[in-house]
Order: structure tokens, then sequence, then C-alpha cells
């Protein structure tokens, strides 16, 4: 008999329960006896408490298997466990415990005192990425709003030449959150969410993004006075685009021309731009030319402000969005397996598990969980 760990009466025993565990040597027969308050109707496995069992799974083998889920798909690791540590435990059983931490690792990682501690005192100076990805859902695929808060250190000051091949430090601290669900109840949590890790001063965040017109008005509106840098490979990808119309794809005239335009670019920032289009123009006006040139012109005319490339890159700043848009990559291919249709209220658990799993505080999480 054991006391009640909700009133402190005595519980009565139930009977043994008995279940076989594969282990190297061999199945071995392990029993646990299950009990029951008479008063409040508790009952449960009490040794569970003393070996850290969460009513199936260890808390190491459950923090072995939300890793596994997070990269893979429920059945991929389940084959994982059983290859690794020799366990068979069936791919339904871990999605009902990975959904479940899922779920808590998404309200755990907005709130936790730990992870604005840890970000607060990281180095670097704070940035700010958004993006959005497509979950299938039985009524149809649906945005998923990504967003990113980091710090990185600054790495060694670069040349225009080398922002290709410079060494830029990883973020010495990552938060992300993800959610299904409309722009505008995503935008309500960025502000606070900012204050909760340190950036009082939202002219102290810089943004990185894509063109993106929904995500620079969601900045603009919760982070007023912050600067921006559009993400140098989607401008380089416009610029491309541009130079593919206007010579041919593969031809070495449009990769002579993509390289002209991108150091003018990252140089000079919107005046280098202007001087590539005044070049391309002077090579001929048809009306094709003109509005090539002129939708280059029209996606890089609304971040005109926001192009100080070589500046960035002098102070040994990021000039691009990988880090959120990765994080995009990651969640579509785990979202988007073969056949995949998420329950709506499924999804968010999984973005709150992917999440946690490619921030810098993962190992903070199972901490608290111990």
């Amino acid at each position: 008999m054991k006391a009640c760990p909700c009133c402190g009466a005595v519980q009565h025993s139930k009977g043994a329960d008995a279940r076989s565990l594969r282990t190297s040597a061999g199945p071995v027969r392990l029993s646990r006896r299950h009990l029951r308050c008479p008063d409040c109707r508790h009952s449960g496995y009490a040794v569970d408490d003393e070996v850290g069992l969460g009513g199936y799974l260890s808390r190491r083998l459950l923090r072995l298997a939300c890793l596994s889920a997070a990269d893979g798909s429920f059945a991929q690791a389940s084959q994982h466990l059983h290859e690794y540590l020799a366990l068979d435990v069936c791919a339904e059983t871990l999605r009902a415990y990975c959904q479940k931490q899922g779920q808590h690792m998404a309200g755990w990682q907005p709130s936790s005192e730990a992870v604005a501690f840890a970000f607060a005192q990281a180095p670097g100076q704070p940035e700010f990425q958004m993006d959005a990805g497509k979950v299938n859902t039985p009524a149809g695929w649906r945005d998923l709003k990504i967003a990113a808060f980091a710090k990185r250190p600054l790495a060694e000051p670069a040349e225009v030449a080398d922002w290709a091949s410079r060494d830029l430090p990883r973020p010495a601290a990552r938060t992300m959150f993800a959610a299904l669900e409309p722009i505008d109840t995503s935008q309500k949590r960025l502000r606070p969410q900012a204050a909760r890790l340190g950036i009082t001063e939202p002219s102290g965040l810089h943004v990185l993004g894509d063109g993106a017109e929904w995500v620079w008005n969601a900045c603009d509106s919760h982070f007023p006075g912050h600067t921006g840098t559009p993400d140098i490979y989607h401008a380089a990808e416009h610029l491309g685009t541009t130079c593919k119309a206007l010579y041919g794809e593969g031809t070495e005239a449009s990769k002579g021309r993509l390289e002209r335009g991108r150091e003018l670019l990252l140089s000079k920032g919107w005046s280098g731009l202007c001087d590539f289009v005044a070049e391309e123009l002077s090579a001929g006006q048809t009306a094709e030319r003109r509005e090539q040139l002129e939708g280059l012109m029209g996606y890089c005319a609304t971040h005109s402000h926001r192009l100080g490339y070589r500046e960035r890159l002098a102070e040994g700043k990021s000039i691009g969005s990988g880090m959120v848009e990765g994080e995009a990559k990651t969640l579509g291919l785990r979202l988007k397996a073969r056949g995949a249709r998420w329950l709506v209220g499924n999804v968010d658990k999984m973005a709150g598990l992917c999440c946690l799993r490619h921030s810098t505080y993962w190992d903070a999480y199972w901490t608290s969980r111990n």
C-alpha cells in the first residue's frame, strides 16, 4: 500500500500488470502494481513516479522519440527506436505521446522564463524573421505562419566579393513559434514576445525577410522604427529571372549580367540597381526589355531604403533570412509527407515540437521536465 499523491489516503492494490521489455539480451518480463485511492478515486502505477515513466515511456525515451518524430514520420521514429534500442513502440503510441509533448512545447517556448533570460543574455544584435508554409488539412491547404527571434554574434568584417564565402556564426539564441492561423492573429503576439525576450526598443531590432508584403507590413505595424534587409538570395533570384528573360536561360551573357547586377546591388544598394537598369536600357529599349526591367525595379522599389548590404557585411552582420526559411522547409517536409492530411488541432502540436527541435532551447525544455 502507498499514500495517494492527491489526498494522502491509503491506496489499495488492484493487481499487478506485467509487460515485456526487449533488450539486447532478449525479452525481460517486468511487473508493476496498480493502486487506487478509495477516497478520491485517483489511480495509477506508483512505481512510474520513481523510475520516471510518463505512463508508458521513460523521460529519456520520450525525449528520443520526440527528437526522431520531429525529423521524420512516426513510423520512422518507431523503426529508429527498434534499431537503436531494440524497443518496440508502435507508431500510433509515438504519435499520441509526441503530439502531447508538442502541445506542451508550443506553450512552453513562448512563456518560459528560462528562454527569456537566456535570450536576453546572449551576444549579438536581435534579429526577427517571418515566413509561411502550406499544410494540407481536411478543409484544404492552410497557411502556417512561422516567426523566429534570434541573436547572432558578429562575424569578421567582409567585403562585397566575400558575401557568399564568409564564415557567419550560428545564432547564440534562437526561439521560434508557428501556428495555423491568420496573419492578424499571429501579429498580436509579436510585440509582447519581443518584450519578453528583452527587446523593449523596436528600433534595436533588425528584420530579415523575403519580398512578401505581409511580412513587412506586420513589422512596420508592431516594430516601429526597426531596421530591415530583404533577403539577398531572393533579391538575386529576381535579378536572375530578369537576366534570363533578357539574354536567355543558361547563356554566358545572362550569367555575366547577373553577376554584374548582384555586385552593384551589394555594393551600392538602390543606386546600384538603378545603375544596372540604366546599363540595360542603354543596350536597347524594346517594349519587352522595359517590361522586364520595370518588374525588377517594382520589386526593389518598396525596399529602396533597406538595401544596405555593403554596410551590414562590413559590420559582420547577416544579410539573409535563411534561418526562418530553413525552418519553413523543414516543417514543410515533416508536414507534407506523402498523402498526409493533418487535423487542424494536430498541426500546431507538431509545429511546436519542430520549432523547439530547431531552437537553442531543446535541452532547457527537457531539463524543465525533470
